[in-house]
């Protein structure tokens, strides 16, 4: 059974064995080749991680088994990035509020 050449395909999730003509695999039911979920897809990781998922977009890069090793590092680099901008511009933002509160508070309120 091991020699059979329609097995020799292997699910990206479980490792269970596939026929060639497999869409889904028989033990966990993932999709293979062009069948793999949309949050496993390039765009999908670019959706989910722009609109809520940030740095934890990470694990759906990390799971794809639509990019090679070096696209997986490529994309933890820029995720990683745009996550350290996003917070350097959100403590900017923090600061900038603070000042003005503390500007506005020794003022004084108007009577």
């Amino acid at each position: 059974m091991a020699d059979d050449p329609s097995l020799k395909a292997r699910c990206w999730g479980c490792g269970g064995a596939l026929d060639r003509q497999d869409r889904y695999c028989r033990g966990c039911g993932r999709g293979q080749g062009e069948y793999v979920a949309w949050y496993y897809q390039p765009w999908g990781i670019a959706v989910c991680t722009l609109l809520g998922l940030g740095p934890f977009g990470l694990l759906l890069v990390w799971r794809s088994p639509r990019l090679s090793r070096t696209a997986q590092w490529a994309w933890t680099a820029a995720i990683l990035l745009v996550t350290g901008w996003v917070l350097l511009a959100a403590y900017r933002l923090w600061v900038s509020i603070m000042s003005q509160v503390s500007e506005i508070l020794k003022l004084g309120l108007p009577t």
